[in-house]
């Protein structure tokens, strides 16, 4: 048992491993194993090529990677297929499962409350007076399956019934998708509904696109909320309402559940975490405002302003529920601000400037979403007002450790008002240093893809191959391993020659009959930038895929782990220490795009090597072809002359265009003029006497059906005359560097007349 571990590796296999929803989980999961030095191995199973707007149901083939060196294993969503559960099972490796259900194991799932958020979507829907409701979504995603049974849940509670032309099903989560039912709709039936319940943002947003590109009014036509809370739905147009099922504290949960399964304590049943809704103009709200935490206690009739900036706050502060260093978790940035406000109520006080700094600091480190400060300000102002009808009423708070002090009361509410202004001031700079880094990050983003893109697009096989295209600012190891699907030996096997670079005799057949199944194949380590000594010893060397990345090429922390494919190629992997990318609006983040690049740059080395081998090779030919081409000018002219002085008549059959040349000779022997018209083989056997045209035709089918001994045969000719002659036919076949059968070359001499003896003998 595991149990007396200390550190563990923690394996999550997840579709991609960036973007809103798996990046958030994929952070909440570093995040909380982090402090104790656990590592993560993080590996993406779909390629890395994935079209822009859809995702397969399940994966093309199945994870295998690292298998072999897990303590314990998260499985997001549809990573890996059944079959690949039952195996990781069967290996009495500890599972956890995100978002996803099987009946084949027995392993605790963790899921967003997704019944309470939907619950609370439709609910402030009817409370904007909906009644025709609509769910929009793929039913095919357990997470889905159960929002869309607490929406009908929901409807019938509040003695709404739901109707079947109310379900807008999707082919996916994705945009395009529901575009396409929103235009199906508006251009056919019209909307049954007034406002709509989107199973994911990017639903929303996409069937919000389309609804006002057919000239509908949101939320006047048609009312949309979403489920996420994605970054992407604050930046359409009306912004998108949506329900928050904090990813991030999925994956914390997820992986807390794993941490006591590895140490053997028993762990079972459905796990939910919190939900918050967030309501903007997109459900008919006029500001954007942060609801209750659905998983945590309701806020009751009466509650102060302070414990509505405190929930406001836990909803828009991403890094709210986590401790991020001394003075930097929720509950202690609420301390610092409530005791501003006192001390401005009881003392009259302003803070100083050294502590509104600080305030801001906290502010940035709490991860604030993009519109935190929107919705800050409105509480704020109503802690505030309560504080000056405090002062006003003469019931202003005491300072603990602090002697009473007499200002009057109009000082002591100008110092509440001042506060206010000076703390609004420190959370806007909090909040923009946030959003100055995000966008510093994504200039740094789209330089590093662009300098990475050309340094690949114009390297050769081994600057790809040592990773000399990594950006300069990455600071994690890389290492790329290629497939060879060959026998390996233990990791101590012999490292290539110096200098020499695998070329593409080593890359893999794409058929399934020519490739063996993911568990058995063998990766060879072509290239790493990890320094030591371990490391670099490893570079040459082949392992089996689930050793793959071994501990010395991972570091500590986070390795991703993506495949490097592109449309029917796949190479490898390619292994990424670095950060969680959880911004992105898809699911695609800068790992992914590294590794498709990465397939792209030695599809073209494998394209190129194959080019300069066809041009060698037609090189030859073109030499071959000029000796020939000489040669049989000479042999031309040599015939030319034996058939002026000669009897015989040559032709020459190209069988694959059917041409055929025949000589003046051959002209003269049937009664041809030299420039008639002559250029098939029926000008031969066209002429041929009906009672020997059968015995023509078995020799020439035999000549082409690859008879060893030439064509030679007797038969009778018709001149062009009329007059009946008895020729000699000779022929020999040629074939072509295939061996197939090219051309026919051959004689015709007049034997009318000749004695048999001079005839050779040839019977007819």
């Amino acid at each position: 048992m595991l149990s007396g571990k200390r550190r563990y590796v923690i394996g999550v296999l997840s579709p991609v491993v960036g973007g809103y929803y798996f990046g958030r989980v994929l952070a909440g999961i570093a995040r909380t194993v982090r402090p104790d030095g656990h590592r993560v191995v993080a590996v993406q199973t779909y390629p890395a090529d994935l079209e822009r707007d859809q995702f397969p149901d399940r994966p093309p083939g199945t994870a295998a990677v690292s298998l072999g060196q897990l303590d314990g294993v998260i499985v997001i969503t549809t990573a890996v297929n059944e079959a690949t559960l039952l195996r990781i099972d069967a290996d009495g490796t500890p599972i956890v499962l995100v978002s996803e259900r099987t009946a084949s194991i027995d392993a605790p799932v963790v899921t967003p409350d997704n019944e309470g958020g939907t619950r609370a979507a439709v609910e402030h829907l009817i409370a904007h007076g909906h009644r025709e409701i609509g769910f929009l979504g793929n039913l095919r995603q357990a997470d889905i399956v159960e929002r869309h049974a607490a929406y009908l849940a929901t409807l019938v509670a509040h003695g709404i019934t739901p109707r079947p032309e109310w379900l807008y099903r999707t082919a996916d989560n994705q945009e395009a998708s529901a575009a396409t039912v929103a235009q199906a709709l508006v251009g056919g039936p019209g909307l049954p509904t007034t406002a709509t319940v989107a199973a994911t943002d990017r639903n929303a947003i996409g069937f919000s696109r389309a609804l006002r590109a057919q000239g509908l009014n949101l939320p006047g036509d048609q009312a949309i909320v979403g489920f996420d809370h994605s970054e992407a739905g604050a930046r359409v147009r009306p912004r998108l309402a949506s329900v928050d099922p904090h990813h991030d504290q999925v994956g914390e949960l997820a992986v807390a559940l794993l941490l006591a399964r590895i140490r053997g304590e028993r762990v079972a049943g459905q796990h939910l975490s919190r939900s918050t809704l967030v309501t903007r103009e997109s459900c008919g709200c006029l500001d954007a405002r942060a609801g209750t935490h659905l998983g945590g206690p309701l806020a009751q009739e009466g509650s102060t302003a302070w414990r509505r900036l405190g929930e406001v706050a836990r909803a828009t502060f991403d890094g709210a529920e986590a401790r991020l260093g001394p003075g930097a978790d929720l509950d202690s940035w609420l301390r610092g601000v409530q005791r501003l406000f006192r001390s401005a109520a009881a003392l009259g006080q302003a803070p100083t400037q050294a502590t509104l700094t600080s305030l801001a600091e906290s502010t940035r480190a709490l991860r604030p979403h993009p519109e935190a400060l929107e919705q800050l300000i409105p509480a704020l102002r109503s802690v505030e007002e309560e504080f000056r009808a405090q002062v006003r009423s003469g019931q202003a708070p005491t300072v603990p450790g602090e002697r009473p002090s007499t200002p009057s009361r109009a000082a002591r509410g100008r110092a509440v008002t001042h506060t206010a202004t000076d703390v609004l001031v420190a959370l806007s700079a909090g909040c923009t240093q946030t959003l100055l880094a995000r966008s510093g990050q994504l200039e740094r983003t789209i330089g590093d893809q662009y300098e990475l893109d050309l340094d690949l697009l114009h390297g050769d096989g081994r600057a790809i191959r040592a990773l000399t295209w990594l950006p300069r600012g990455h600071r994690g190891p890389a290492t790329l391993a290629l497939w060879t699907d060959a026998e390996v030996a233990p990791l101590s096997g012999t490292a290539p020659a110096p200098g020499s670079v695998p070329g593409p005799a080593n890359r893999p057949a794409n058929g399934p009959a020519n490739r063996p199944a993911d568990g058995a194949r063998t990766l060879e380590i072509v290239g790493t930038t990890a320094v030591s000594r371990k490391a670099t010893a490893l570079v040459g060397t082949q392992l089996p895929v689930r050793e793959f990345p071994p501990p010395a090429l991972a570091g500590e922390g986070v390795v991703f782990v993506v495949p490097v494919t592109f449309g029917q190629s796949d190479w490898g992997m390619l292994a990424i220490g670095g950060g969680v990318d959880t911004h992105a609006t898809s699911s695609r983040d800068k790992y992914d795009h590294w590794a498709a690049m990465v397939a792209v740059a030695l599809d073209r080395e494998d394209r190129l090597t194959s080019l300069q081998r066809q041009q060698t090779a037609l090189a030859k030919a073109a030499a071959r072809e000029r000796a020939l081409v000489l040669d049989l000018r000479t042999e031309v002219e040599r015939n030319a002359l034996v058939q002026d002085v000669a009897l015989e008549g040559t032709w020459d059959w190209d069988i694959a265009t059917g041409q055929v040349f025949y000589s003046r000779t051959w002209r003269a022997l049937v009664g041809l003029p030299d420039d008639a018209p002559c250029t098939g083989i029926e000008e031969w056997t066209g002429r041929v006497h009906p009672q020997d045209v059968r015995a023509v035709q078995i020799a020439i089918a035999r000549q082409l059906g690859g008879a060893a001994e030439p064509l030679d045969l007797e038969h009778r000719l018709l001149a062009v005359d009329g007059r009946e002659m008895s020729v000699r036919c000779r022929a020999t076949t040629v074939t072509d560097d295939a061996g197939i059968r090219a051309r026919m070359i051959g004689v015709l001499m007049d034997v009318t007349g000749m004695p048999a003896r001079e005839r050779g003998g040839v019977a007819r």
